[in-house]
Formats: C-alpha cells, sequence, structure tokens
C-alpha cells in the first residue's frame, strides 16, 4: 500500500472517530442539535447529498463514453467507476436519511405504503435500482469475462441514470413558491452538474490510480486527457446555464429571485459563489484545462479542484433559497432562533459530514485495496 493511501486510511479513521461525537447526538437527539429550523429546513446534509448525488455519475459517464460513443480507451475505468458509485450512494444515502428525521418513519412510509405520484418515491426506486446495477456491474467487472452482460447492465444504467439524476432536480423545480428552483431549467442543470462533478472524480482518480502503475501509467495518462476534454466542454456548458440562470431571474424582475440571486451573488456567504466556485472551482480549472490540456498532471489538479469545490454549487443552490421570507412580516410574527432564515452550519452538522465522508473515504479505500477495481484492460487484473 502506498504511503499516500495509508494516509488516506489513517485520516478517515480519524474522521471517524472525530465525527462519533456528532453522529451519538444526531442519534440520541434527533434533529435537536442541528441549526436548521422550520424556516431553513434544508442545509448541509441536503447540499452534500447532493454532492454525492452527482460524484455518483461518474460511471455513468464513462459507460456512455465507452458505449455510445466508442471510446474503448475508458473501459479500463469501467470497475473503479462502478465501485465509486457504490460508494457515493452509500453517502448520499446516509445524508439524506439522517436529514429527514425520523428514520425508521421514512423506511415505513416508502416500502409499505409508497405514493408512485411522487416524485420522492421515485427517487427512491431509482435510488435502489443505481444500487442494484452498479453492485451487479461491480462484481462481473471485477469477475471478468461476461463483457454482454455487462453492456446490458450499461445501456440499462444510462436510462435510469438520467432519470435518477433528472428526477432529483424535478424534485426542486416543482416547487412553486420557490422562485429559483422552480423553473424548467433546474432538472437539466442536474444533469450537467452530476457529470461534470462525477465526472471530474473519475478524472482525478485515473489519473491517481495509474500514475505508478508500471505500464499501466500510459492508459492512466491518455484516458486522463481524453477526460479533460470532455470535462472542459461540460464545464463551460455548466457556467453557460449559471449564466442563463442569473440573466433571465434578474430579467424577470420578480422580487424574490432577485432577492435569492443578490443573496448569493452579495449575501453573508458571497465569498462561497465567487472564490470557492468561480475562482478555484471554475475559473482556474478551465485555465488548466484550455492551457495545459495534454498534461495529466494539471488535468487531474484541476479535476480535484472542480471536485472539492462542487460542495460550494450545492451549498448556493439549497441554502439561498430560503433567505427570504415567503411572507412579509413573518419574521416579526414569531420570534425563536428556528423560525429565522439565517443560517450557518453548526458544529453537528460538521462533524456528522466528517463521519459521513470519512466512512465513504474508508469504504473506498478498503474496497480498491482488497478487490481488484483497477484494470490494464478489460477483464485484465492489475491488483496490489
Amino acid at each position: 500500500m502506498r504511503p499516500g493511501a495509508k494516509f488516506i486510511l489513517i485520516a478517515s479513521l480519524i474522521g471517524i472517530v472525530v465525527g462519533s461525537y456528532g453522529m451519538f447526538e444526531r442519534l440520541a437527539y434527533g434533529l435537536n442539535p442541528v441549526a436548521f429550523g422550520s424556516y431553513v429546513p434544508w442545509g448541509l446534509w441536503v447540499s452534500f447529498y447532493l454532492l454525492f448525488l452527482g460524484l455518483s455519475a461518474g460511471a455513468f459517464l464513462v459507460t456512455t463514453l465507452v458505449y455510445v460513443f466508442g471510446m474503448k480507451r475508458l473501459e479500463t475505468l469501467a470497475p473503479l467507476s462502478a465501485f465509486t458509485v457504490l460508494v457515493c450512494l452509500l453517502c448520499e444515502g446516509l445524508f439524506i436519511l439522517l436529514d429527514l428525521g425520523t428514520v425508521s418513519r421514512a423506511f415505513y412510509q416508502f416500502f409499505l405504503s409508497p405514493s408512485f405520484t411522487s416524485l420522492l418515491t421515485w427517487m427512491l426506486v431509482l435510488f435502489s435500482a443505481m444500487g442494484v446495477i452498479y453492485a451487479l456491474k461491480t462484481y462481473l467487472l471485477v469477475r471478468g469475462g461476461d463483457r454482454g452482460t455487462v453492456k446490458l447492465l450499461s445501456w440499462i444504467s444510462m436510462p435510469v441514470g438520467l432519470l435518477f439524476y433528472g428526477t432529483n432536480g424535478a424534485f426542486f423545480a416543482i416547487l412553486a413558491n420557490r422562485p429559483l428552483w422552480n423553473s424548467s431549467l433546474t432538472p437539466l442543470l442536474f444533469i450537467v452538474a452530476a457529470l461534470l462533478s462525477g465526472g471530474a472524480l473519475i478524472t482525478f482518480l485515473s489519473y491517481t490510480f495509474h500514475k505508478d502503475k508500471g505500464s499501466s501509467a500510459c492508459i492512466g495518462t491518455a484516458t486522463c486527457i481524453d477526460l479533460g476534454q470532455v470535462l472542459k466542454y461540460l464545464l463551460i456548458l455548466f457556467l453557460a446555464l449559471e449564466v442563463m440562470q442569473f440573466s433571465v431571474g434578474y430579467v424577470s424582475a420578480k422580487p424574490n429571485l432577485v432577492a435569492v440571486l443578490n443573496y448569493i451573488a452579495a449575501g453573508p456567504s458571497w465569498w462561497v459563489f465567487w472564490i470557492v466556485h468561480l475562482l478555484l472551482g471554475s475559473l482556474i480549472p478551465l485555465a488548466m484545462l484550455f492551457f495545459s490540456g495534454r498534461d495529466p498532471k494539471k488535468v487531474a489538479l484541476a479535476a480535484f479542484l472542480i471536485v472539492i469545490t462542487f460542495v460550494a454549487v450545492r451549498y448556493d443552490f439549497v441554502v439561498p433559497e430560503f433567505s427570504v421570507y415567503p411572507l412579509d412580516g413573518l419574521q416579526s410574527a414569531f420570534v425563536h432562533p428556528r423560525l429565522s432564515t439565517v443560517y450557518s452550519p453548526n458544529l453537528n452538522e460538521w462533524l456528522v459530514s466528517v463521519w459521513i465522508i470519512s466512512l465513504g473515504l474508508l469504504a473506498f479505500m478498503l474496497g480498491v485495496s482488497r478487490i481488484p477495481v483497477l484494470t490494464q484492460s478489460n477483464g485484465g487484473k492489475d491488483h496490489e
């Protein structure tokens, strides 16, 4: 095991220990320790849920490029990307379950009395379908020799994946009293954002896990460069959609929508949008992909920046929408710490987030070290 892998393993174990106190508080006291409340019902955990939702799209992107666009060179990433999806699904499932409140009630409602007119039910159905498909794909790709079934599962995963990411976007888009979300652009933004962040994760992993593996280093380098070109255009498309979202919002002159956009651009968390998202997560990676797109190390660094800063995109999508009171005078009708639109994640929310992310890192590193998800060619194992 490389020193870097050992460091990540140790860091993830430390994160689990440190975050355990937050998890204990959450399980023992429910949602009482958190900072969000009645007027801001979703916060950091939903932002991380959306982040991991997008990261799970990495395998979807690889599948599309290999089986639709014929980029066979990316087939070497199939086992790694499929396993990455399983880890991301684990993390996003934990984040959203802990945010729901009473976890047992959620399972009871969904499994014993599902409502198929509800998008939440379909989100669970598609989430479960993604889990089954990628568990089977991971098993078959690791075992090798069953290319036909893998290809069939890959074709099935494409409409399921699009529906999964689009349905999550539609869940927000149908909320008529939330002007930023209530747009036909929202499902498209979700799909593009998922492909961008998930593709960036797979690009970074392809370079990281192949750069020191002898003959497969050439494969990792070429794959990283190919994915870097895809990332470049996905990032341009995503930024163009954001420009459309802001320009249409300001031109519409709807007071609540303009207030939300102003909160994103000039509110207390303005730096999340301008510095973390636009500068570190968009402009710098875009410049690196344009001017150093043939350098795999620079491409991997650009992908890494996109991944670690993408939570800012999700945070700016979720939290600012609650910054505006839906009714005039509501802020003075009732006064209570939980009846406020001012929100900042507290220690409990950060500790729980650290615990879940550390668990995901631990599961990923143990999986990579113990099962052959790294291949030199389809069905050929190159495992340490």
